[in-house]
C-alpha cells in the first residue's frame, strides 16, 4: 500500500514522489491514490473503502483533507457512502453519463447499445386511478408489468429503474431473450409486427425513493430525471408505457430538432 510520509522540505512520499507541502494539494494527491487503487483492483466492486480514520492515519493528514478528497471520488461516481455500511466502491473507473441524442422518430424508439435491462419481476395488475393517469387508459384496465433496471457493460450503477407497462396482448416479448438491450417498443415491432405510429415523451424532475434508493446504489431524496414514454399504435390506442427513473449524473437526453 502506497504511504506518505510527512516531514520538511524535500520530503517524499514511499513511490519516490515529492510530498505536498500544503493540505490544500495533499486531498489531490490522496484522491489520486485513492482512484488509482480503485482501477487496479486494490478495493473491488462492492468493497468497502478503509474508515475516514484510517485513512487520516494512513496519510497522516486531517478529517477534512480526507473527506475532500472523497468528496471528488463520490463526484466522479466511483464511490457511495451509505449510513451503517461505510463508503463502498461502486465503479472501477469514471462513468461516463449516457447521452442520448433524439433528432427524430427512429431514435426516439433506441436505446444507447451498450445498455442492456435486467428484469426484476414481470407481473399482471388492473390500473387503479392513479396509474390509469400515467397510463392514459380506464381504471381496472389490464396491463403486464416490467419492473427492471438499465444497464451499463462498465459500471455496477445503474443508468435506471424501469417499469415497463404493456397491453397483454404484447407481453410475450417480455420473456425473449433480449442480448441486445433492445427497448420493449423494438421487440414488440419486430416480433409481432404492430408498429408505434406516435410517441410521446414526458420529462420531469423527481427524486429517488426510499423503495428505490438501494437498487440504484443511491442515496434516498437524491435527484433524479424521471422519463415517461406512451406509445400509439395507428389506431391511436396507447400499448406501452414505459416510466424510468435516472439518478442525477447517470443519463442525460439531448433532443435536438432540424428546421426544413
Amino acid at each position: 500500500m502506497t504511504a506518505v510520509k510527512s516531514g520538511g522540505a524535500g520530503a517524499r512520499t514511499s513511490s519516490g514522489r515529492p510530498a505536498s507541502g500544503g493540505q490544500g494539494a495533499r486531498y489531490l494527491e490522496i484522491e489520486g491514490v485513492l482512484r488509482h487503487e480503485i482501477e487496479t483492483g486494490v478495493h473491488k466492486l462492492g468493497a468497502r473503502l478503509p474508515t475516514e480514520h484510517e485513512l487520516c492515519a494512513r496519510f497522516d493528514v486531517s478529517r477534512f483533507t480526507v473527506r475532500q478528497a472523497l468528496s471528488n471520488l463520490r463526484d466522479q461516481g466511483l464511490i457511495e457512502a451509505t449510513p451503517g455500511v461505510g463508503t463502498v466502491v461502486i465503479a472501477s473507473r469514471k462513468p461516463e453519463g449516457f447521452v442520448q441524442t433524439l433528432s427524430s422518430m427512429e431514435e426516439l424508439l433506441q436505446y444507447p447499445s451498450e445498455t442492456y435491462r435486467r428484469p426484476l419481476k414481470i407481473d399482471r395488475i388492473k390500473a387503479s386511478p392513479e396509474l390509469a393517469v400515467l397510463l392514459k387508459g380506464k381504471v381496472g384496465e389490464s396491463w403486464v408489468r416490467m419492473k427492471a433496471m438499465r444497464l451499463t457493460r462498465t459500471s455496477s450503477a445503474p443508468i435506471s429503474y424501469l417499469d415497463v407497462y404493456v397491453l397483454p396482448e404484447f407481453a410475450g416479448v417480455l420473456d425473449l431473450p433480449n442480448s441486445t438491450g433492445a427497448p420493449v417498443v423494438r421487440q414488440i415491432e419486430e416480433h409481432l409486427g404492430h408498429r408505434a405510429a406516435h410517441a410521446q415523451i414526458e420529462i420531469l424532475v423527481g427524486h429517488v425513493t426510499a423503495e428505490l434508493a438501494e437498487p440504484l446504489m443511491a442515496q434516498e431524496n437524491d435527484p433524479a430525471l424521471i422519463i415517461i414514454r406512451r406509445y400509439r399504435g395507428a389506431d391511436g390506442a396507447i400499448f406501452l408505457v414505459t416510466y424510468s427513473v435516472h439518478p442525477e449524473r447517470r443519463f442525460s437526453l439531448n433532443i435536438e430538432f432540424e428546421r426544413r
